[in-house]
């Protein structure tokens, strides 16, 4: 942006990067295609290949398990609370409670839609991350099974070992002996899952190829989800999928259309390329897949494959299904007799890096080769996808954490402080702009004058400006300068919006009238008007606020020497109004902020320099 002509439409561009950043985030399904058919319908016919598809629901298992045979078990970690049922031989429950990082700080995470679970006859405040579904880690043979693997039905037998906080689960169903075990550890966000599968039969097992792949379920949608009310359109934006496949990474809106955004709009323009993409199968062409994993707004629940990565991924693409990202194997071939292992690190925590360091350094498999998470990805903290601002945001987290820690526990007041700290870093940069705007302002009735005269002479207009520069000894492109405080403040912007978009420690956090800096001011929401607004108009005072600051800003820095500047000017804040008005309360309380710390420092310089006065030509 550095051929730009003036800092108006430098600042335009930059409402556009806001409005794109909004409609990309808070509208997930903007510009992806709506689907032409659902689920329940059938056949679909490729003009291609005459071969028919039909798309339905599971089929649905009958069961004659006696609930009274299905047993439960518990386990407790300093992090997590696991139900496991027989049934299935799955997770049923998974939660995830308040524990302490590495450097001995309590994560608070039961700060909203938390339950008191009793473990132990203790009872202890935590979030429930499965959506009351569970997590299946089974197998299916159908993707229109994916949701409800036959597995699920079967009453696995359990055996406990509560020495090594783990237990077994086998079952037998076709000819194949499956054997899941899972085990926990005290003092990690990890646990372990080994998955075997033995040939009972005579004959050579295909479990899985790739007419016909096995399909692994992990983790489902994560949570958590509203306790007492559905959740909103914005609150379901923040749920996505991932995967990493071949050294490559990505992620999707999650409880939608997987089509990624650019994908979105490639189909919306030319169709879709396979017609019908309601299971979408993606496979590798070297390295497998590393890992794949399911998140919300402030956690992750990520598989990892240590000894046999997947050769490909299916993505279930129906609309609000809650499959997560699948497993698929194609290479699964059994001798009679012969067993397979698949091992796998999870991890469930909050999307943070510090939450997937090990805390005992014999389970660090980077640490320790005998590690039994030996295999585990370098690359699991890229899952996060916290984008190429994650120093900027990691270093602004860390600024609000030691603010909150050593000053006034208030991240509000982490944020007055930080943009404070950022406006006395850049004093120099901002002062130098200062006093050329002071200056230009001056120039102003001068430059009036050429525009008028040379109205019709744009080459002799042109000339008579550089020489009113020249003779008092300005620069043609100083206020150009202006915009590179702008430039520097937008990565700030960005990564701001990501740390209070997926931080744990900013949810919830209160300041002055704001009762959450982690969702937008709405200080007061109208009953629903008919035909407009369906759950009422919303007023963000803080918005309201920012702008005004904007607009005196702008104001006070800026000299329109053209009248289309001059309505830019007026124009611009309307525009912020409708670009912000859903951001995070932190981010705009910081624009606002710096905007009447600007307009300080910019009365302040015109009040010293009154006596700068050019002379008139």
């Amino acid at each position: 942006m550095e051929d730009r002509q003036n800092r108006l439409f430098l600042a335009l561009i930059l409402s556009m990067g806001v409005w794109f950043l909004v409609t990309y985030y808070f509208n997930p399904e903007a510009g992806k295609p709506k689907q032409q058919q659902k689920t329940e319908q059938t056949p679909v016919e490729n003009k291609e290949n005459v071969k028919q598809e039909t798309k339905v629901e599971p089929k649905p298992v009958v069961t004659a398990t006696n609930p009274k045979d299905v047993k439960t078990f518990t386990f407790k970690t300093e992090a997590h609370i696991v139900v496991l049922s027989s049934l299935g031989g799955r997770i049923e429950k998974f939660y995830i409670r308040n524990y302490k990082n590495v450097e001995g700080t309590e994560i608070n995470i039961t700060r909203a839609d938390f339950q008191e679970i009793e473990v132990e006859g203790e009872k202890i405040k935590a979030i429930e991350l499965s959506r009351g579904k569970g997590f299946d880690f089974n197998f299916s043979h159908r993707k229109e099974d994916v949701a409800a693997s036959e597995w699920n039905h079967l009453n696995f037998k359990a055996e406990e070992n509560k020495e090594d906080q783990s237990i077994t689960f086998t079952a037998t169903e076709k000819g194949v002996l499956l054997k899941k075990v899972f085990r926990f550890f005290p003092h990690e966000n990890y646990f372990k899952t080994e998955i075997s599968i033995t040939n009972l039969g005579k004959d050579k097992l295909f479990f899985g190829d790739r007419e016909k792949p096995a399909y692994l379920r992990t983790f489902g949608s994560l949570g958590p989800l509203p306790l007492e009310r559905e959740a909103n359109t914005q609150e379901l934006s923040k749920f996505f999928r991932v995967y990493r496949m071949d050294g490559s990474e990505k992620d999707f809106a999650d409880g939608g259309d997987a089509w990624g955004f650019w994908e979105g709009i490639r189909n919306f323009i030319f169709g879709h390329p396979n017609g019908n993409e309601f299971y979408k199968e993606v496979w590798s062409s070297g390295e497998g897949v590393d890992y794949i994993g399911s998140g919300s707004r402030y956690f992750l629940a990520a598989a990892d494959t240590l000894n046999h990565p997947a050769e490909g991924i299916l993505l279930d693409n129906r609309k609000k299904n809650e499959t997560g990202t699948i497993l698929a194997y194609s290479n699964i071939t059994l001798d009679p007799g012969k067993e397979e292992t698949l091992e796998f690190a999870n991890y469930v925590g909050i999307r943070e890096w510090d939450g997937m360091l090990f805390r005992d350094p014999k389970l660090d498999p980077f640490k320790n080769p005998k590690s039994t998470f030996i295999g585990l990805s370098a690359d699991l903290n890229k899952s996060f996808n916290q984008g190429i601002f994650t120093p900027i945001r990691n270093g602004i987290v860390w600024f609000l954490q030691q603010s909150y820690k050593y000053t006034i526990p208030s991240y509000g007041f982490g944020i007055l402080l930080f943009a404070l700290v950022f406006k006395l870093v850049f004093y120099p940069l901002n002062q130098k702009q200062a006093e050329a705007m002071k200056k230009m302002s001056a120039l102003s009735p001068e430059l009036k004058k050429l525009n008028e005269k040379y109205a019709n002479d744009p080459a002799k207009k042109q000339e008579k400006m550089l020489e009113l520069y020249k003779k008092h000894n300005m620069n043609p492109l100083s206020q150009l300068g202006g915009c590179l405080p702008m430039l520097i403040q937008l990565p700030i912007f960005f990564a701001l919006y990501v740390a209070f978009a997926d931080t744990i420690d900013l949810w919830k956090s209160p300041f002055l009238w704001i009762s959450d800096l982690s969702e937008p001011d709405f200080i007061w929401t109208s009953p629903a008007i008919p035909y407009l607004a369906a759950a009422g108009l919303s007023i963000n005072l803080l918005v309201l606020l920012m702008v005004g600051t904007q607009f005196l800003s702008m104001k006070l820095t800026s000299v329109q020497t053209d009248p289309n500047q001059k309505m830019m000017m007026y124009l611009m804040p309307v525009m912020m109004v409708f670009f912000l008005w859903s951001m995070p309360s932190g981010l705009t309380l910081y624009w606002t902020v710096t905007n009447v710390l600007s307009i300080a420092q910019q009365w302040v310089t015109n009040i010293r320099k009154k006596d700068e006065t050019p002379v008139k030509v």
